[in-house]
Parts: structure tokens; sequence; C-alpha cells
């Protein structure tokens, strides 16, 4: 039996902020209770791809990143975000992006 550490949501957040993309999908996953495989059937893609991203070890374009936020049932700005800042933070580029909607 496994016992999982639970962490207040206010932590929770904190840690999202210093998170990679792939540890970011990890954790909603697994919050959700989605296992590896079941993702990569929504998705059409391995396990390994999906365990991959999860260890930051894949090439996750754009795209790829919504098709996953897609997948969890999640709307795509949060994990494009994730995704372009864990970019900057990889390059070392010590800037933050932040979408917002673009006015009509």
């Amino acid at each position: 039996m496994t016992i999982k550490k639970t962490i207040s949501a206010r932590e929770a957040l904190k840690n999202v902020l210093k998170s990679s993309f792939g540890e970011f999908v990890r954790d909603i996953r697994e919050c959700d209770e989605v296992t590896q495989t079941d993702l990569a059937k929504r998705m059409h893609v391995s396990r390994q791809f999906v365990n991959a991203v999860e260890k930051d070890k894949a090439n996750v374009s754009l795209d790829m990143a919504i098709k996953i936020a897609r997948a969890l049932g999640y709307p795509y700005e949060a994990f494009v975000e994730m995704f372009l800042n864990d970019l900057l933070k990889k390059s070392g580029i010590k800037k933050v992006v932040h979408l917002e909607s673009k006015a009509a």
C-alpha cells in the first residue's frame, strides 16, 4: 500500500511556480487520479511518451502542451504558460510569461 503525502492548496500553488512542465503535468494527472496509461490513451500516444514528458525527457511542442491540457480536461492557458515559462527557465532567461485575452 502506498501512502501519499498531502499538502495544502497554498503549498501546492507555491510548488507549481517552481515546477517544470513535466512535473506540472504529473502533479495534475496524479491529483486527478489519472494513470499514465489512461492519459496516453486519451492522447493517442504511448505510456512511455507520457512518462518521458513527466520526466522532462521528451521534446514537447506547444501543440502537445495544449493536447495534454485537453486530454486532462483543463483549459489550455495554464498549460501553455507553464510550458513557455519552463522553456524560458531552461534557456536561462529570467523572464515570466503571462497570457492575457486579446481585446476584440
